[in-house]
């Protein structure tokens, strides 16, 4: 019998890197995304230091958009940053048989939706001021969310010129993505446009749009008013198996508005818990029409509500006639505080 082959070990090493500019976060997350589930630390620093290695060349990661973005710098000098990330946990190393692998985590995939959306957005203007369409071909392989957010970009462009190259876009795609495809050129298309809104509960299969919702609005708010490492606790609490339970508990509701998932809150009896609504869709009314909602399930059963808020929330909660009535807090990672109130509101 063989001797089974041991996993190649990984030891980080940042060196004297003790922070990073966010266009260097973004750029060494933009280059790992070519790698995900594919390749390791070495080849990322390949593609950033410019590397003309023959597997850079063989499988085209030469035309990555930050292909050489530390030209300037040593290999260690580069590999030094790259750990950095993953010691900062913006990624993660996952084994795939004996080989470590590159994966984002939840903080640095909140990071690298962004950026990678833009891009693809900035090629669809490409595409319309230069009258092509091969930016349609590569919708297919990119990740679902990404598409979304480029579909809103376009909305939010009121660019009456995307409704030609979204039909042909719309032709070559499956329904869900057809359905925002119709619902962004109604909304170009229509200056008395409405759109379709609706507050259910949530379905088994809603479980990782609503993670992705709730991951990026803690990653984008958060941060502002407490340390990272409260941000980070939130993003650890409201995992995905977490959400995945109290769905199944049908403790969770949604908000969709043309079918997509722009906010989300949960109860448990007349407790209200996990009310979030994605960044660019705040202070639109969305998250009073939630707390509205909950609240009439709440007055099936119960005189009162109660919810733990968060400091970027206690205002909110006020104007809906919330009222404090203890306030707390808890350590949480590398000693820092998470600050908190407990409020209620009577419900006649």
């Amino acid at each position: 019998m063989g001797r089974r082959r041991q996993r190649v070990g990984v030891s980080l090493d940042s060196g004297d890197v003790v922070k990073l500019r966010d266009e260097e976060i973004r750029a060494i997350l933009r280059a790992a995304d070519e790698l995900i589930g594919v390749g390791g630390r070495s080849m990322l620093v390949k593609i950033l230091k410019g590397s003309k290695d023959k597997k850079i060349l063989e499988h085209h990661l030469d035309e990555c958009p930050v292909y050489g973005y530390y030209r300037s710098l040593t290999m260690e000098e580069i590999s030094r940053r790259v750990d950095w990330t993953l010691e900062e946990d913006y990624l993660r190393i996952e084994y795939s048989g004996r080989l470590p692998m590159l994966v984002f985590s939840e903080k640095g995939w909140g990071i690298e939706e962004k950026t990678f959306a833009e891009e693809i957005y900035a090629e669809f203007c490409r595409a319309l001021s230069e009258g092509e369409q091969s930016v349609i071909t590569r919708m297919k392989d990119i990740n679902r969310q990404v598409v979304f957010d480029v579909l809103e970009m376009i909305r939010n462009s009121g660019k009456r010129e995307f409704i030609p190259l979204l039909e042909a876009w719309k032709k070559v795609e499956v329904r869900k993505v057809r359905e925002r495809i119709e619902s962004v050129q109604k909304s170009l298309g229509s200056p008395a446009y409405e759109p379709t809104v609706s507050f259910v509960k949530a379905g088994k299969t809603s479980a990782r749009e609503i993670s992705e919702l709730v991951q990026k609005t803690v990653r984008t708010v958060y941060p502002k008013y407490y340390p990272q490492a409260v941000a980070d606790f939130f993003a650890m609490f409201h995992s995905k198996d977490r959400i995945s339970q109290d769905i199944l508990e049908g403790k969770v509701w949604v908000l969709r508005l043309d079918g997509r998932i722009i906010g989300t809150g949960s109860l448990e009896e007349e407790h209200v818990t996990r009310v979030y609504v994605l960044p660019e869709f705040q202070g639109k009314g969305y998250g009073a029409w939630i707390m509205g909602e909950l609240e009439k399930e709440i007055r099936k059963h119960h005189d009162r509500a109660v919810l733990d808020a968060s400091l970027p929330a206690c205002c909110f909660y006020e104007k809906l006639g919330y009222r404090t009535v203890s306030h707390q807090s808890m350590s949480v990672f590398d000693g820092a505080v998470l600050v908190y109130e407990i409020m209620e509101k009577r419900l006649h």
